[in-house]
Formats: C-alpha cells, structure tokens, sequence
C-alpha cells in the first residue's frame, strides 16, 4: 500500500515538473521573438551650456583691518557695525593720560638737555677764545670740543623721545584709513588693547559693498578651460531662486592642495548694487566655458544605448556628410562668446570617447580609444602600452600616461590636445525610429556630438538626423521583462512618449 503511494506521487511530481519545464521553455520562445520596447524621446533645438562647477565665498573687493599700535583702555568707541565712515574719521579712542604723561616727561629732558647743551656751547667759545690767546692747552680744547658734541647728540636724542611721545599720543586717537562700511568690532569701551607683540584688531572696514568678489576654488581638471573674461552665474544659500552673474577676472597661478585635491583660485567680479550679497557668503559658481543657442540637442542616455540581439537593427551606421576634429571644421560649431565678449576654451566631451592625458585606458566610456573604438584600435592600443612598459594603467606613472598620450596621438590612435577656443568633436552612433513609429526597426545614425551641458549634448553634424526625428533613449523592458535595460541617465532622459 506505502509503496503504491509512494509511485504515485513520483509521478505526479515528475508530471508538474515536465509542465513546468515546458512552460518556460515556451515562455523563453515567446520572449526571444518578442522585439524590445523603447524609451524614446524627439530631437530639438535648444541652448546649451558647458560650465564649470566650483564653489567659493564672496568677499569685499578690499577689506582692511583696523587696529591698535598702543596698549590702553578703549575709553570712547565712535563705529559700531553697519558705520558708514570716511577716511581719517575718527572711530575710537585709547585714553591718553599715560601717553600724555610721557610727552611732558620728554618736553622736560628735552628743555633741560637746551639749557646744558648752551651752557657747553659758551664754554667751548670761551675756550677757543682763550686758545686763540695761547692761555690753555690744546688739550683743554679738544676736551671742549668733544663735550659740545656729546652734549649735541643728547640734544637729538632728547628731541627724538619728545616726538615718539608725540607719535604714541596721537595714536591714541584711531581713524579710518579708508572710506567704507564696518562690517566687524572685535571690542567694547572700557577694554584694555594689548599691543606688545602684535597689533590687535578693532574693526575690519569693507570698502564698497556694491562691488564683490568670489574667490572660487577651481580643480585642476577644470581650470584649462577657465579664462579671464568668461561669464559667470552663481547661486548663493540665502536667495536659492535667484541666479546671480559676475565675471571672471583672474585666474591664479598658485596651487593649493587639500587633501590630495589640486585646486587654484578663481577671482570673480560681482555687481552688487542692491547689496543683497553678504561677505562670507557661500556662492555655487558655474563658469559658461561654452555656449550654444538654437542647436540641435539630444540626451545623453541617447549616447549610451546598446541595442539587443534581437532588435533587428543594422551593424553599420551612415557616417557623417562632414567631419572635422575642432570649431573650426563647422561654422556651426564655432564657441559663442559669452558676456563680456572673451575666448571660451572648450572643456572635452563628457559623454565623450575621447580622453586627455588623464584618461585611463580601458575604462567605461572608453579611455583613450573610446567606447566605439573597433577590435584593431584596441588591439594597437595595448601594443603601445607594452611598448611604454604600463601592464595596468592605474599604476602607471605621470611619466608613462604622458609618454602613452604622445604616442597614440602620433599614431592617430587619439586626438591631439584640443587649443583655446577649440571643441573636441567625437563620433557616437545613435538609434533613430523611422516616422517614430515603435515598431519599426532602428535606424543606426553616426553623429558628431560638440560640447555637453551633463545632460543633453549638441549635435553638429548627423545624417539626415533634424528635428522632430525621434530617437532610442533607454530599453523600457526586454521580452516583457522590466529592468533589462541600461543604467537611466541620472540627471534625466528627456521626453518620453
């Protein structure tokens, strides 16, 4: 009895289990024929905008702090925060008896070391007259003569401590050595200035509110593209709607290294007439190191689809009916000048495919060769690291990525470096849906893509590519099942459909 139970249920199992074997099966046929749908988006003119992001705080063009040369007690205060002053107004005072006190002390030596120094005078002429007469010896004439100038020499330095005495009082008077606003007062009446070893400070006086500065702290990645003249748009915490504007005044030479991070400081001319900005406010700066009005413009998940297998889509893609390597190729392409009318230099495609002497061989996006490079540029690649001696690019020295760089650059292996006001121009194949249609098989299109915004990039040349056309952002879902698709663009796709 157990056992014909027991072979009934072996059979049943094997029966569910032959059920389900086929259903996925027949479930994988179906998924394999079905074709993938597609986030699509429609290709549109728009601006565009390469910056550069840094943050920095914003200063008064020129700032001095007053302080005290003296030691003694702040008996009357004429400033307080927010005082418009003048310069030489008098804005504190240090009581005086002390200082006045040494004054007529050194008047007193001083008017003693007269009366000595007359006396010593008629005795040397009574001398010299005497002398003259052959009645005293020479002796007692030099000896004369050189207490007269002895006594000369305490009558200077008696009327040198009468006019220290005088330099000390009238420093007890502090005036403004500029016209501005107090915007800090570090003391109160009735408190005691300790100048021995160093002058404290009482007030830091800002020149003019109206006209600011940023000292931005830009990364030594980003500051070849970053010139004077350039526009400026900043943001501060205080007014988080409101973009602000400046213009880049100088960049600075001197390097600064916070933990590990290369930066140099940017300064940044700001219009404050309304005084809304603040010193010591925190600004989020982006320098426009391009622009672009009225172009065509695509996402850059676009940049990134990889088609499946079963798309039906061609493997080759219509090259460009032009090409070109910088602005110059392209009346298109040429930099927009920003505010201000200065060269923009042109920061190297994010999205892009090609890399600088940075660039790391074999990473995601491509490296050196970029992410359409074919077997063979690959497989040249690799040869010139042998030849350098680089078995991994992470290791590899300054020295060697420099040498690397040279290389493929002579080989025609990677683009040279782009100059001032010249945009590096790389080749990306996009897919496009003949009449939109989500049906229909993509169309591989070759297009050159300029500069990049972080989210849409533009296109300068694409064939037959215009607007209103409509183009693969993302895989919606494979066969029906969601997530089988590449990572979404963070800052966005752009329109869906």
């Amino acid at each position: 009895m157990a056992s014909s139970r027991f072979a009934q249920i072996t059979v049943a199992v094997a029966v569910l289990a032959a059920a389900g074997g086929g259903y996925y099966y027949y479930k994988r046929s179906r998924t394999a024929e079905q074709p993938p749908a597609y986030n699509t988006t429609q290709v549109a003119r728009g601006s565009i905008r390469q910056v550069v992001t840094a943050t920095g705080q914003l200063d008064a063009v020129l700032s001095v702090d007053v302080g005290s040369q003296i030691s003694g007690l702040i008996v009357k205060l004429h400033a307080d925060f927010n005082t418009v002053v003048k310069k030489d107004q008098v804005i504190a005072e240090i009581d005086p008896a002390t200082y006045q006190q040494r004054l007529r002390q050194a008047e007193a030596d001083l008017a003693s070391t007269k009366a000595s120094n007359r006396l010593q005078q008629l005795v040397t002429e009574r001398t010299r007259e005497l002398a003259a007469k052959s009645l005293v010896t020479q002796q007692e004439v030099d000896q004369a003569e050189a207490q007269l100038a002895q006594s000369n020499a305490s009558l200077l330095t008696r009327e040198a401590s009468v006019q220290n005495a005088t330099v000390d009082l009238n420093r007890c008077t502090i005036r403004s050595p500029i016209d501005g606003i107090v915007i800090s007062k570090q003391t109160e009446e009735g408190k005691t200035v300790a100048a021995s070893l160093n002058a404290p400070t009482l007030f830091t006086i800002a020149n003019d509110l109206a006209k600011m500065q940023i000292t931005a702290a830009v990364a030594e990645a980003d500051i070849g593209s970053v010139q004077q003249g350039q526009a400026v748009t900043f943001t501060v915490d205080a007014f988080p709607n409101r973009a602000f504007t400046g213009t880049v005044t100088q960049v600075r030479n001197a390097p600064k290294t916070v933990s590990n991070v290369v930066t140099y400081d940017t300064i940044i001319s700001v219009d404050n007439r309304d005084l809304k900005l603040r010193p010591g406010m925190t600004a989020n700066v982006s320098v426009i190191v391009a622009s672009r009005e009225n172009t065509l413009r695509i996402p850059n998940s676009a940049l990134r689809v990889r088609l499946p297998d079963n798309s039906g889509v061609k493997t080759e893609a219509a090259a460009p009916a032009t090409a070109g390597a910088t602005a110059a190729a392209s009346p298109a392409a040429a930099p927009a000048a920003p505010a201000g009318g200065a060269n923009t230099g042109e920061r190297r495609n994010r999205e892009g495919g090609t890399g600088g002497a940075n660039a790391e061989g074999g990473r995601r996006g491509g490296g050196f060769m970029g992410p359409d490079a074919t077997p063979e540029q690959r497989e040249k690649f690799r040869a010139v690291m042998a030849e350098v001696g680089i078995t991994n690019f992470r290791e590899a020295t300054p020295e060697q990525r420099e040498q690397l760089r040279k290389l493929l650059v002579e080989r025609g292996l990677a683009p040279a470096p782009a100059a001032p006001g010249e945009v590096v121009i790389t080749t990306r194949t996009i897919y496009r849906l003949p009449g939109g249609n989500k049906a229909a098989t993509p169309e591989p299109v070759s297009v050159k893509v300029g500069i990049t915004d972080g989210i849409a990039s533009e296109i300068i040349d694409g064939s037959g590519l215009s607007e209103g056309d409509v183009i693969i952002t993302g895989l919606a879902a494979v066969g029906g099942v969601a997530g089988q698709q590449p990572a979404a663009n963070p800052f966005g796709g752009g329109r869906r459909f």
